[in-house]
């Protein structure tokens, strides 16, 4: 098998845009609620124990140490009542002295759980593709999922940030960073992108792509 030389190849200016918890954005925003420094995790049928969790946002995932899949009896708390769970603590190793307990039931308590809201989702995706479409052409949008996509500003990036004294990796931060600010200003979310690389290992292994925090 021959090596292939990707500093051979042309270099492209790509920004992989990621929504920090998108389902769990799109709720706290409809709610006037801070994505970052709000409880909420999206749940099917969250009228019983077994629901399903779709979503959470970084609050929730910090404070109950829950990734965005899991299942209502994973949480140390009832969904119900919102009063420590000593069976799924105990179940799961957690701690439950009086201290921890508290902790948990203060938080359960202001925790927002809401069912998942499709038409909602596509429709703010729809919106944030629309911003993108500020910045590159339709056919230099590659949506890769509902919350995640790569932008290929190589043609634009001059037309952005025109001083030639600025490096193209420079320009393409800044442009991100303008993005950044056009997505939260208008939808009120957060994303993570970006980086330089050869187009065809971007469209290729899009998988290997680790979002930058600018």
């Amino acid at each position: 098998m021959g090596y292939f030389d990707y500093s051979r190849e042309p270099k492209s200016d790509i920004a992989f845009v990621d929504m920090k918890s998108f389902y769990a954005s799109v709720e706290c925003v409809e709610r006037g609620l801070h994505p970052l420094k709000t409880s909420l995790c999206v749940m099917s049928r969250a009228d019983n124990s077994v629901g399903l969790i779709l979503a959470s946002s970084p609050m929730f995932k910090k404070v109950f140490g829950k990734a965005n899949v899991g299942r209502a009896y994973d949480l140390p708390f009832d969904i119900k009542t919102r009063k420590f769970s000593y069976y799924n603590a105990k179940k799961q190793g957690l701690r439950t002295d009086p201290a921890y307990v508290k902790f948990i039931e203060d938080w359960a308590r202001v925790t927002v759980i809401v069912p998942p809201r499709m038409d909602k989702y596509i429709a703010v995706n729809m919106e944030i593709q629309r911003i993108f479409q500020n910045y590159g052409s339709p056919d230099d949008i590659y949506p890769y999922s509902i919350d995640e996509g790569f932008i290929d500003l190589t043609s634009s990036l001059n037309y952005f940030v025109p001083d030639q004294q600025i490096s193209r990796k420079d320009k393409l931060d800044m442009l991100s960073a303008r993005i950044q600010r056009d997505i939260w200003r208008q939808t009120g979310f957060t994303r993570r992108s970006a980086c330089r690389m050869p187009i065809l290992c971007l469209l290729s292994w899009p998988w290997i792509m680790k979002p930058s925090t600018h």
